[in-house]
């Protein structure tokens, strides 16, 4: 009885599938080496072998997947750390406590780095001491690059254009074939290096993999008979009411039908500010609760969410990247058919020699050594300053860049608000009425709360201890505390002397009851608001901004104006990105005065409001469709769509984790920081790659004219090819040494 292998065991070894081709203008080299297929590919049959071998064959398989298994976790751990250890860092961060596991394409990548420093190796101790290692090197080296003739063939065969990989796969034949295998070697180490630094380039995190358990728990609380019980959130059904209290995330959309509470929507909406809801009202999944407790009744879950259909717009357009293609690199495609003319003319005169040097003085490949080292080199400065570059390629096409569209809230807006104003209804002064607020907030945690404690730090106000707290679900807090002479007494008072009715407190003289919450709450308690609020509740909605009623006992004192703090440094980053050129919008799903007013402020050139989710990649489209490129910058799951349609997308350290996953480029800090000095980068690396292609194509040109015109032996063609070679890497490598690593 014999046993039939698959394809799998027998190429799976040294080989790499076919990716999906569709008919495209060719990427460069670099990029269409590494999923490509080796010879083992090709041969790798269904075989039948008798009973006797396949323990044989078995164990062999065995062994060498030990083996493999063993270098690869020594290429991980070792070498690659040497080639990039704090974007390897930056990438494991993000990925939390998930392992950074290797890929397909890296093992292969790996496997043929370590095939090209073996046949190097081998063929110099055979050239130099032990000849019959020479022919194990060629077969090691030909394996080890085989992706590159296989390709070659399937790329006659789909366009019938000779390209670069063409002259590279006939020169460096000549190389093993010709006698010359120590060169070969080299070329075949350079071959996986070039690989190598591909892979290490390319995003290592989970973009492209986003998926709605981020958005759901494990389980979640219901209602049921009265009573409330758990169960896991893949149970749960249509129909079911679900209990939430502050600090949650509503996993579903439904609608609530007991209860009340706040709610911060910007990360799903981009509305600023928090929102009250109450029974009636619609709540959508991937919201918090700021405050409150709520039952809602299910009407929708996992994949059927707002947050979930966009999940699945994320997931459907995941293969959709823009093709690459690298500046100045690719035009070395043009001198194909005149190195391969120049060098057929020639070869009557100059022998077969000469025309095969004439190939080899092509600079294509020492470019594409050179320029992936180069971008490996510009990825892990990026690294050094804080900043992740999943995307390789987002920092070629960053370069290109002339508009950048910026998220509202949450982006050039912090959560937190500030207070912009105290309004004094009484004779109780701002700083009175600030305390009276503090006091009241003292151990709450939502954003409001602490914008509030903050400032009464920054006046150094001491706050009383709170005798006893009632919290009116969703719509405010009222305390009892101590006040003495205006000041502060820190002791709290028997228990005998505070008065509580029922499930609420009553003021005494010496405890004054504080509410501090929305209009709705001081309503919903009793306190009339004067006409003067609600002139200024109609003035600050349209402005974006929110209000914090004040009562002290049974009157209103004061009413304090929070808005959106917009980030330090944004004003600045703002600035000098303007002065670089570059068009600056924003988008928002916030209302139209509160955006004008902050576009305005940072002096913008234009703005969109009242954008839904939706909308948000239609608008980069449209600007794309005027032949703009646009990088967005975004941190909510409503940004998500738009950062994929965008040509670059950035988001920032402490986004929603959708964001995160979806940008191409993550700003580590969790600020604006380094934004500018990232499109520096951009151009500067732009610039490093066309110095790089001067350089080889003037050592290319030396050479042929040599070879032509001064008779330049193959030994001469190699020494210029070395000369291109090592003056690539030195530029690819210049950088290291002209920027330092920031003091931490």
């Amino acid at each position: 009885m014999g046993l039939t292998l698959p394809n799998a065991v027998t190429g799976g070894i040294f080989s790499a599938g076919f990716a999906g081709r569709r008919k495209r203008k060719p990427e460069p080299l670099v990029t269409l080496l590494v999923n490509k297929p080796t010879i083992s590919d090709a041969l790798a049959k269904p075989v039948a072998l008798p009973r006797h071998a396949q323990r044989l064959f078995q164990a062999i398989v065995e062994q060498l997947a030990v083996v493999d298994e063993q270098y690869q976790q020594f290429v991980q751990q070792h070498i690659d750390p040497l080639l990039g250890k704090t974007r390897h860092g930056q990438l494991q961060e993000m990925l939390g406590a998930e392992p950074v596991a290797l890929s397909r394409d890296e093992r292969l990548a790996n496997r043929r780095f370590g095939m090209g420093m073996t046949s190097l190796m081998l063929s110099l101790v055979g050239q130099w001491a032990f000849p019959p290692l020479i022919p194990l090197a060629v077969g090691i080296g030909l394996l080890g690059s085989s992706a590159a003739y296989l390709y070659a063939y399937e790329e006659w065969k789909r366009t019938k254009r000779l390209g670069a990989i063409h002259l590279l796969c006939v020169y460096s034949l000549y190389l093993w074939l010709g006698g010359n295998a120590a060169a070969g070697g080299m070329g075949a180490a350079l071959f996986g290096l070039m690989l190598k630094t591909k892979t290490l380039s390319e995003n290592r995190s989970r973009n492209n993999l986003v998926s709605m358990f981020q958005l759901q728990p494990d389980k979640v609380w219901v209602r049921s008979n009265g009573s409330e019980i758990e169960i896991p959130f893949a149970q749960l059904q249509i129909g079911d009411v679900i209990v939430l209290q502050a600090g949650q995330i509503i996993p579903v959309d439904g609608t609530i039908v007991a209860g009340a509470a706040t709610i911060d929507q910007h990360m799903l909406t981009g509305e600023a500010q928090p929102i009250e809801k109450r029974v009636g009202d619609a709540v959508l999944a991937a919201t918090l609760v700021i405050s409150g407790q709520v039952d809602v009744k299910v009407e929708k879950t996992s994949k059927e969410t707002t947050a979930g259909q966009i999940a699945e717009i994320l997931n459907r357009t995941a293969d959709n990247s823009k093709p690459n293609v690298r500046a100045g690199i690719s035009t070395i495609d043009w001198l194909v058919l005149p190195t391969l003319a120049l060098s057929a003319a020639s070869w009557p005169f100059i022998g077969t020699a000469g025309a095969v040097s004439l190939i080899g003085a092509n600079s294509t490949f020492t470019s594409q050594l050179s320029g992936s080292l180069a971008m490996l080199n510009f990825l892990n400065l990026a690294a050094r300053r804080g900043i992740l570059i999943k995307e390789a390629h987002a920092l070629e096409r960053l370069s290109t860049i002339d508009t950048i569209v910026f998220d509202k809230t949450g982006t050039l807006t912090l959560e937190q608000p500030h207070i912009a104003q105290i309004h004094t209804l009484t004779s109780h002064s701002a700083e009175q009425v600030l305390w009276f607020a503090a006091a009241a907030e003292a151990r709450q945690t939502h954003p409001i709360a602490r914008a509030i404690l903050d400032a009464a730090a920054e006046r150094k106000l001491q706050l009383p201890a709170i005798d006893q707290a009632h919290y009116e679900v969703g719509y405010g807090i009222k305390v009892r505390l101590i006040e003495a002479d205006k000041r502060i007494n820190t002791q709290r008072v028997p228990e005998d002397d505070i008065v509580i009715s029922g499930d609420s407190l009553t003021p005494s003289p010496s405890h004054p009851v504080i509410r501090v919450g929305s209009g709705r709450f001081m309503t919903m308690e009793g306190i009339a608001l004067p006409e003067q609020v609600q002139r200024l509740t109609e003035a600050c909605q349209g402005q974006g901004h929110s209000l914090v009623m004040v009562a002290v006992n049974d009157e209103l004192v004061g009413v304090i104006e929070l808005q959106p703090t917009v980030r330090p440094e944004a004003q600045q980053i703002i600035q000098g990105l303007h002065e670089d050129g570059l068009a600056l919008y924003i988008i928002s799903g916030d209302q139209e005065a509160p955006t004008r007013s902050l576009a305005h402020t940072l002096g913008m050139t234009g703005y969109f409001a009242n954008t839904l989710p939706e909308a948000k990649a239609n608008l980069v489209a449209r600007l794309q469709n005027e032949g703009r490129t646009v990088c967005f910058i975004g941190d909510g799951i409503n940004d998500a769509i738009a950062m994929r349609q965008a040509d670059v997308s950035i988001s920032l350290r402490g986004a929603t984790t959708v964001a995160t996953d979806t940008a191409q480029i993550i700003l580590m800090k969790g600020n604006l920081e380094q934004l500018r000095y990232l499109f520096q980068l951009a151009w500067e690396f732009e610039r490093n790659l066309k110095h790089n292609v001067r350089f080889t194509m003037g050592v290319s040109a030396v050479a042929v004219s040599g070879i032509l015109l001064a008779g330049f032996t193959f030994v001469a063609t190699e020494v210029f090819y070395s000369l291109s070679l090592f003056g690539g890497l030195a530029i690819a490598m210049k950088p290291l040494l002209t920027h330092r690593k920031p003091k931490e």
